[in-house]
């Protein structure tokens, strides 16, 4: 872990990232139901790629990682092994979520980050029916090592 915590930390110090998120896909479910999230444009040139969730009044908070497109998906902190499932087809990262709850809604992207460069991409809003939620996901200032959940262990 402590290699990717180093990149982390630079990703703070040296490139704040800013996203608009004006307009992004929404998809609606129904409690209990299983949804298949996905993300394009830069899983095959990332070394760490991840997938992330902003929900109304929270932290963004890292769901899993991988070191790169073909290796093992690694839940982080806080998310149930078999509910979040990651992985990639090479060109696309995909995160299945089984069994939905009310508590799944929220905004759901993907982090890349490779030599010193970082993206946040396909932003998608899931609402799992059954709770109101206001968009308020405007714009926003993210940051790797603002996120809750990544795992202390060594990689």
């Amino acid at each position: 872990m402590g290699n990717f915590t180093f990149i982390a930390a630079l990703l703070c110090t040296f490139s704040w990232i800013s996203v608009s998120v004006s307009e992004f896909l929404t998809v609606e479910v129904q409690p209990a139901q299983e949804v298949t999230l996905m993300c394009n444009n830069c899983t095959s040139l990332a070394t760490i790629i991840s997938w992330f969730r902003m929900t109304n009044g929270s932290n963004m908070n890292c769901i899993s990682y991988m070191l790169n497109s073909e290796s093992k998906a690694l839940l982080c902190d806080g998310f149930q092994n078999g509910s979040f499932i990651m992985t990639s087809n090479i060109t696309n990262l995909f995160l299945k979520i089984k069994s939905v709850d009310v508590s799944d809604s929220g905004l759901y992207f993907c982090g890349c980050y490779k030599e010193g460069h970082s993206a946040f991409v396909s932003p998608t809003y899931l609402k799992v029916q059954g709770k109101i939620l206001v968009k308020c996901f405007v714009s926003f200032c993210l940051c790797v090592p603002h996120c809750e959940g990544f795992q202390n262990e060594s990689l």
